[in-house]
């Protein structure tokens, strides 16, 4: 298969600071059982230090309320998912299926960082989880932070089988999960390897300026490393930004 990236028309509104890269590493993967794919793009950003210092000025990151993300997140401007959108797009039709005259809407954008100590995780926080069962809703995770800090892993759960979670499973997933949680809660912590209930088929290493791609309907967690620290600080934390593009009419 043969990707392209398309660089945004230079019109001057689309801001240099948030660009994607004229010539990233683009491979694509196949996952489990179901062959999702797993796009892993190397050098995504233009200027990612610029990122950096974005994330180190300005507007404090805070907790969302109603937010399942272990951490503190701060808004990116728009522009940062346009650029991916204008540069991205054709290549996100192609890899995912998507419908040919489908838009992308986003559906969040902002920079993240984890900062949860294990002990006070929820107990939905120390499973894998999935965004969203609409199978055209994608996330980009893009790592601003160095690899040890941990990337992201993707599971099947082991009862049903399923790595993917569409509106068709969701029902029978939830409740078959819900009585398997209460009669045998996860231990406190970040989710990390094989456990009783999922299995781990595939994962990712962070690295700087590396960004995934992947379905939100897929299971997956990130591999968060506490011993790496769990600082509020972008130049001393687990900085990321992410993006939910939803593809509709």
């Amino acid at each position: 298969m043969t990707l392209q990236v398309r660089q945004p028309d230079t019109d001057g509104t689309m801001s240099t600071e948030f660009s994607c890269s004229a010539a990233p590493r683009i491979e694509v993967r196949r996952l489990g059982r179901e062959q999702q794919p797993l796009l892993v793009i190397d050098g995504l950003a233009a200027q990612p230090d610029a990122l950096v210092a974005f994330a180190e000025s300005g507007t404090p990151f805070h907790s969302r309320s109603g937010d399942y993300y272990p951490g503190v997140r701060k808004p990116l401007p728009a522009v940062y998912a346009d650029n991916l959108c204008q540069t991205l797009g054709e290549m996100l039709h192609e890899v995912f299926g998507l419908p040919a005259a489908a838009r992308a809407q986003s559906l969040l954008c902002a920079l993240s960082m984890a900062t949860t100590v294990p002990g006070q995780l929820r107990p939905i926080q120390r499973l894998p989880h999935f965004d969203s069962g609409d199978a055209n809703q994608l996330a980009v995770v893009h790592y601003l932070c160095p690899a040890h800090f941990g990337g992201t892993a993707f599971y099947r759960h082991r009862a049903s089988g399923f790595e993917t979670i569409d509106t068709g499973r969701l029902q029978g997933y939830a409740a078959q999960l819900k009585r398997q949680v209460l009669a045998s809660p996860p231990a406190p912590g970040y989710v990390a390897g094989d456990s009783e209930l999922f299995e781990q088929i595939a994962r990712v290493e962070a690295r700087f300026n590396r960004a995934i791609i992947y379905r939100g309907n897929q299971l997956h967690s990130g591999l968060i490393d506490p011993a790496a620290g769990l600082s509020a600080d972008p130049a001393n934390g687990r900085l990321t930004a992410t993006t939910f593009l939803r593809f509709g009419p």
